[in-house]
């Protein structure tokens, strides 16, 4: 048996058993064969030679006892060689298996390395990113104080348009109101003008100031709406009384004369030409009135001049003198 077969046995562990039984018995195939050979000399000799034959017994037993020695350093040799087969097979398995991890050992730390520098990067990018983040936040709440900062501005500016479009209407009412005053007043003037350059007119058509106010008393009698449209075109309006003073300077005049108070819109509803309703502190109804006799009284006159409470509902319809007043306040 040589070194092939044990090899041979190492690799094939499963039929390795009764091979290694096949060689025991090969060996003690030999050992018989010896035994054979020493009783072959023995029976060769004969009896004759009884020192010779104890000397070949002696031999014999030599023989075998070498032979028997032989065999178990055979069998030992046999044993210590599976035994390094098997050694052999599992030190040629884990040095596979530490190639293998070796291999995986550089894996991972290749994988790992990677992992660092992706993770670095990572790192980079996420500082980056809160940089970035940080400089938006910034930013955006310079913009959110600039927002506010223009919007306060903005209702600055809305609250000084409203006041200066507030200042500039009461400019606009005030210049008008001056205008229309400018102009009563240059039509009185031309008035006083054609007075003073015709005594006839002058006689007829007589204009009075009062309280800053100026008065027309007219010579001639015309309708309620007839006498108004008079007064309008003169630059005025049929008289609105607003006091007891104003009461009596009118009916001072001792005719009877139509007044700006007329409720034809309404029946009892009394207002003056104006639009604005009699107040109670300023009625100066004669007793009983107003009655709308007939249902056709809507227009007031100053009827019953010797008392101050000297107003009458009459018909519009009637003639009768008028009072032109030209307000300038």
């Amino acid at each position: 048996m040589d070194a092939t077969d044990i090899y041979a046995n190492v690799e094939e562990p499963s039929g390795g058993h009764s091979k290694w039984k096949r060689e025991m018995n090969r060996s003690t195939n030999i050992y018989e064969n010896k035994d054979a050979c020493c009783a072959v000399e023995q029976n060769r000799v004969g009896p004759a030679l009884s020192d010779v034959a104890r000397s070949k017994t002696v031999k014999t037993s030599s023989c075998r006892a070498a032979a028997v020695i032989l065999g178990l350093l055979c069998l030992l040799l046999l044993v210590g060689l599976i035994t390094l087969g098997f050694l052999h097979k599992d030190r040629t398995e884990l040095e596979m298996e530490m190639v293998q991890l070796q291999t995986s050992h550089k894996n991972l730390t290749k994988e790992n390395d990677q992992l660092q520098t992706s993770f670095r990067n990572l790192t980079k990018e996420n500082d980056q990113l809160q940089t970035s983040f940080r400089n938006l936040t910034k930013e955006n709440d310079q913009l959110q104080t600039s927002f506010k900062n223009l919007t306060k501005e903005n209702d600055q500016l809305q609250t000084s348009f409203k006041n200066l479009t507030k200042e500039n209407d009461q400019l606009q009412t005030s210049y008008s109101i001056l205008t229309k005053d400018r102009d009563q007043l240059q039509k009185i003037l031309e008035k006083r003008i054609d007075e003073q350059n015709n005594p006839q007119v002058l006689y007829s058509e007589v204009w009075r100031h009062f309280n800053g106010n100026f008065y027309y008393f007219s010579s001639l009698m015309k309708s309620w709406q007839e006498s108004r449209n008079d007064c309008q075109q003169r630059g005025a309006d049929l008289v609105i009384i607003n006091s007891a003073k104003e009461q009596d300077f009118i009916r001072s005049w001792r005719k009877h004369m139509w007044i700006g108070l007329n409720d034809r819109e309404v029946e009892g509803t009394w207002r003056w030409v104006d639009g604005t309703p009699v107040l109670t502190a300023t009625r100066f109804w004669g007793t009983s009135e107003p009655n709308d006799a007939k249902g056709t009284e809507d227009c007031a006159e100053i009827y019953n001049y010797e008392s101050q409470n000297s107003w009458n509902d009459a018909p519009c319809e009637i003639q009768k003198h008028w009072i032109c007043e030209s307000r300038l306040k």
